[in-house]
């Protein structure tokens, strides 16, 4: 069902539902499939919605009723508000508001040069140990919407990953502070926002990351750069305006009482 969903093949999905730890499927009188759904843990804000319900007349109910199911055996749990799946019609009557967003941003890649704070230092992401790596994308997982990380999720080697082009911070005593993984596709780099430690929130690392990238991708040829966010804080996207980006897409993040937003 959630291969049909996302117009994927079975084998496509298989990691996706291998997560989950509880599902649901609605259906009308008839018998007919209007839409299935699936929470897949998130190590800081209870659970990820995934699924949803089929576009057309029956769409806003049988999503509605597949959030309220999920929200009997789940209370805290969050959900993209995306039109095809889950409008967010349906994610405001089961009761659910937003709290952050999937930002895609683009724009010329940045000149300004990295200020790496005191005590820090850039190394590529194939010169870090896999336990320091393990670390760094770890800096995300209070974040909402980032899911647990594994040993195989920052092997070297990653198709979606340019190893010597990515980026891993260590703070003055040696530990993983943060991280910013990219990949050049022709003149354009590809990265997700960098992740950073709570304790060093509000310095300079998160963006001499993004800078110290754009700096080895521009010497490959780069110049221009997609951005992908997912629950950056007002200031970080402030943030990354401020190097000449734009927000080409933005996908409202839903989530039930208790889970906060992603502030300023």
């Amino acid at each position: 069902m959630f291969a049909r969903l996302y117009g994927l093949s079975e084998q496509d999905t298989l990691a996706m539902t291998a997560q989950m730890t509880f599902a649901w499927v609605a259906q009308n009188q008839e018998g007919e499939m209007l839409g299935a759904l699936g929470l897949r843990p998130s190590p800081a804000h209870g659970s990820e919605v995934m699924g949803g319900a089929f576009a057309g007349s029956e769409q806003r109910q049988a999503a509605t009723t597949l959030i309220q199911a999920a929200l009997a055996v789940q209370p805290r749990l969050y959900a993209y508000a995306e039109v095809q799946f889950l409008p967010a019609e349906a994610l405001n009557v089961a009761g659910l508001a937003p709290v952050s967003a999937y930002t895609r941003m683009v724009g010329p890649l940045p000149i300004v040069l990295p200020n790496v704070p005191n005590g820090c230092t850039l190394v590529r992401w194939s010169e870090a140990e896999l336990e320091d790596r393990l670390a760094a994308q770890r800096t995300y997982s209070d974040r909402i919407v980032h899911i647990h990380v594994t040993a195989e999720d920052v092997e070297l080697g990653l198709n979606d990953t340019d190893d010597a082009l990515s980026r891993i911070a260590y703070d003055a005593s040696g530990k993983a502070a943060g991280v910013c993984r990219a990949s050049l596709d022709g003149e354009t780099l590809g990265l997700g926002t960098p992740g950073v430690r709570p304790d060093v929130r509000g310095t300079e690392l998160r963006q001499a990351l993004l800078l110290s990238v754009g700096q080895a991708a521009r010497a490959m040829g780069a110049t221009q750069i997609i951005s992908e966010g997912w629950g950056d804080t007002n200031s970080e996207q402030a943030k990354d305006e401020s190097l000449g980006l734009i927000t080409e897409e933005t996908t409202v993040i839903y989530a039930s009482a208790g889970i906060p937003e992603a502030g300023c």
